[in-house]
């Protein structure tokens, strides 16, 4: 086996312009290469745009380098310098004992000369350099730790801002005007009962794409809503630390609104009463159960004011939807109707309910609101005290460990007791594109439509029919309570 020359060429991100990448430390090693070993054949192994001081960090051609040492393969090894190797104290004395191991006691440099790789010097130096290393991070987390308290953005792209200064050279962030558009849209289809995988393909239909280019799909969707950075807010290591310096997209309010939507799962209760069965995001529009707009509660028997129930029934020669107050289920048979025609019914008076100004400002007041408000404040406060405490918890001898421990369990049990109490509460009424909604109709998923519905309908009573009118249908016999409203709808028949 012929064996050569290994050089090693490596450098982190060269921001500074050194001009000292791996082409340029390949011809210094082929150079000193055919001075010192004329005739020997020469092998590259480059780590271009790599640190050397991360443990995270795979470098392919360092580890084809050790590799080929353990084989046998290497007679001699070349780098710049003992770091361009290794900055870490223990990782080099694994080093040092291969090369050893191997026959090569020499690693030749040219800002170190020759390293005899089992000299203490060696050893010595590589110590040195992850001190300094442990102390350059330092000094950076330490930089970073003061802009991102000052409210300046980090170096990542968020979707819906770009990259931007103030008047006086400061870093900040500015709106992407159809990207921050784009968020708000999807804040309102969130609170309007819409499924992420729906939003993200009305996104995809318009041509969006993500931040980085990618396409949208529902965790993006998430994504766009509930990171603190929309609603201004400057996060470091995972915590919110300060207010951003940039204008926000979305309130405080919706935002956080949009968080506790997305972040509590509905559970509906089994079939068979034992326990209830939680329906995730994942389940929406994928479900092979026959449901139903006006089913879950939302429509009633005007007689025993039992839930009424959907299931298919035979009607002449044919078996339709019908809607009933069934006594298997705890009904007492008061009432039936036909489903489809009822439903079609409901949304028809609503969407001509939601056309009339007077009626949204009625239906538009939150009884609710003060508290919801309330709690939303309670929730950023809590934001801003997990902040304080980390910083305590980095700032030695202030806080022991059982302490950190039971304020962070603290604050969690506080956190889940108002998510819940908000989850409990009605969802506030969002200005609705109203003509868009109606547009997009069809195409909502069943989840969709009944989550729409119940942002402005309480309750849908059927009465029993009219003796002399079972063979017609009777839409006199539905009435609708509206959501939140204090007054009689135009519509005599809605109440």
């Amino acid at each position: 086996m012929t064996r050569y020359v290994a050089l090693y060429c490596r450098i982190s991100v060269d921001r500074s312009g050194r001009k000292e990448g791996v082409q340029a430390q390949e011809r210094w090693g082929r150079a000193y290469a055919e001075k010192t070993w004329p005739g020997v054949p020469v092998r590259v192994f480059p780590d271009n745009d790599l640190s050397a001081a991360a443990d995270d960090v795979v470098r392919p051609g360092y580890d084809a380098l050790r590799a080929a040492i353990e084989r046998g393969e290497i007679v001699h090894v070349w780098t710049v310098e003992q770091y361009r190797v290794e900055r870490r104290e223990i990782q080099w004395f694994e080093f040092a004992a291969i090369m050893d191991a191997a026959g090569i006691g020499e690693l030749h440099t040219n800002r170190d000369g020759i390293v005899r790789v089992r000299d203490d010097v060696a050893g010595i130096k590589a110590v040195l350099g992850a001190g300094e290393v442990r102390r350059l991070k330092g000094r950076i987390n330490d930089i970073l730790a003061d802009k991102a308290a000052l409210g300046q953005p980090p170096g990542s792209h968020t979707f819906g801002y770009r990259h931007s200064k103030t008047e006086d050279g400061t870093k900040t962030y500015e709106q992407i005007p159809e990207q921050a558009a784009a968020i708000r849209q999807v804040a309102e289809w969130v609170l309007s009962g819409w499924s992420l995988a729906n939003i993200a393909k009305q996104l995809q239909e318009r041509g969006l794409r993500g931040a980085h280019g990618g396409k949208i799909g529902p965790n993006g969707v998430k994504n766009m809503v509930t990171v603190p950075t929309v609603a201004g807010h400057r996060v470091y290591r995972g915590q919110i630390v300060a207010k951003g310096n940039w204008e926000p997209i979305l309130d405080e309010e919706t935002w956080q609104a949009c968080r506790l939507k997305l972040s509590q799962p509905r559970r509906v209760k089994r079939s068979d009463g034992k326990g209830t069965y939680e329906i995730s995001e994942r389940h929406q529009g994928n479900s092979t159960g026959r449901k139903y707009l006006l089913t879950g509660g939302l429509a009633v028997c005007g007689v025993c004011k039992h839930r009424l129930t959907g299931a298919p029934k035979k009607i002449g020669k044919r078996r339709v939807p019908y809607l009933s107050c069934h006594p298997n289920l705890g009904g007492r048979g008061c009432v039936g109707i036909i489903l489809e025609r009822t439903e079609e019914i409901v949304v028809d008076r609503l969407f001509d309910e939601l056309d009339k100004d007077d009626f949204l400002n009625a239906i538009a007041a939150d009884e609710h609101g003060s508290r919801r408000e309330e709690i939303t404040k309670q929730l950023a406060a809590l934001d801003r005290q997990r902040a304080e405490l980390a910083k305590l918890w980095a700032t030695p001898g202030e806080l022991t460990m059982t302490e950190w421990k039971e304020a962070r369990s603290t604050f969690t049990k506080n956190e889940q007791r108002l998510r819940s109490e908000y989850a409990q509460l009605p969802p506030p009424v969002i200005d609705v594109d109203i003509q868009g909604a109606r547009e997009a109709w069809p195409d909502m998923t069943l989840d969709e439509q009944r989550a729409f519905v119940r942002l402005f309908i309480e309750r849908v009573t059927v009465h029993p029919a009219t003796p002399g009118t079972f063979r017609t249908y009777d839409p006199e016999r539905v009435k609708i309570t509206w959501r939140s409203l204090r007054r009689t709808p135009a519509d005599p028949a809605d109440q």
